[in-house]
């Protein structure tokens, strides 16, 4: 693959809604459509996964660290991400939510959790991330 071709496939599809971030956290909202279902009828394993680099992402790139005058947001590229799926989802709105535990400058931790609309747990994950200088882009 060409180092020139940076555009991301796979956002597009993973549009969480209701994005709200703060100091370290971040949350929202994400709509199963059937398109993201497998063939027993519920949410693919690997959207899941996706989502959940995402939330954690956010909330990774909103940690500051040891240097809290600076409050200066940073890019963070995920290290490792451990997912435990403890429940299924199907049609529906689910809850998405993440919040640093630690780290310092230049690494985090987070933990993120997912949640149909009745509360009912979908997966929680342990995510490390890099944060990286320069500029946060939205996306």
């Amino acid at each position: 693959m060409s180092s020139e071709n940076t555009q991301n496939y796979l956002l597009p599809h993973l549009q969480i809604e209701n994005d709200e971030r703060g100091v370290g956290t971040a949350s929202g909202t994400f709509v199963v459509v059937p398109e993201y279902l497998n063939g027993m009828g519920v949410l693919h394993g690997g959207i899941t996964a996706g989502l959940m680099d995402v939330i954690c992402h956010r909330a990774a790139g909103c940690h500051l660290g040891t240097d809290k005058a600076l409050g200066q947001r940073r890019w963070p590229v995920t290290l490792s991400l451990s997912l435990n799926f403890v429940g299924t989802a199907s049609m529906g709105t689910l809850s998405l939510q993440a919040k640093t535990t630690g780290g310092g400058r230049k690494t985090c931790f987070c933990d993120g959790r997912i949640e149909d609309s009745d509360g009912n747990l979908i997966a929680t994950a342990q995510g490390t991330f890099k944060l990286l200088e320069g500029r946060l882009r939205r996306y």
